[in-house]
């Protein structure tokens, strides 16, 4: 009964007829994402928060910066660790009833905290948003991100990076 009626809802969500507004331009929007684990006692665990603020420059061009914060306890120690990103994106919004639009940006920024070696990451993002309506939207994307101590070491790199995956809600005004 629990499955039929999510699958209901679900459905009900996604055939919505909500309106994107086309005009995009000079727009300010925030993203919010949160994932947290632990084991079967509640006793190890872990969270990560990320924000983003973006603004629109044109109807389709986007820049950002996203701030991510990471804490791990192990039970016997704990420690954190952050990421601080600036991006540039390309939203595919090309109708005025459009409600899902792709993306496409690049990403770089610095990997600091306890966890990790401070170290500079960069790479390419791509994702997808469904607009709930005109100024709320869910978004899934996933990124390859590379690690690099200084720009001669970048293209070393490269084929030793990782995929980020991500699903967040997010806010236009």
């Amino acid at each position: 009964m629990r499955l039929k009626a999510t699958a209901l809802l679900a459905g009900t969500l996604l055939a919505a007829s909500p309106v994107l507004a086309i005009d995009q331009a000079e727009k300010w929007e925030l993203q919010l994402l949160g994932a947290g684990t632990s084991d079967n006692e509640f006793e190890q665990g872990g969270f990560t928060l990320t924000g983003q603020l973006g603004y629109y420059f044109t109807d389709q061009w986007q820049v950002a910066v996203r701030q991510s914060g990471n804490y791990t306890d192990s039970g016997e120690s704990s420690s954190w660790s952050a990421a601080t990103r600036a991006g540039a994106f390309y939203h595919f919004n090309y109708a005025d009833d459009q409600v899902w639009v792709p993306y496409l940006g690049v990403n770089l920024g610095y990997i600091y905290g306890d966890a990790v070696s401070d170290t500079f990451v960069a790479g390419p993002e791509l994702g997808i948003r469904y607009f709930v309506n005109s100024t709320t939207f869910i978004s899934g994307s996933i990124a390859y991100e590379f690690l690099f101590d200084d720009a001669d070491e970048a293209d070393d790199t490269i084929d030793d990076g990782q995929f980020v995956y991500g699903v967040a809600i997010g806010f236009q005004w």
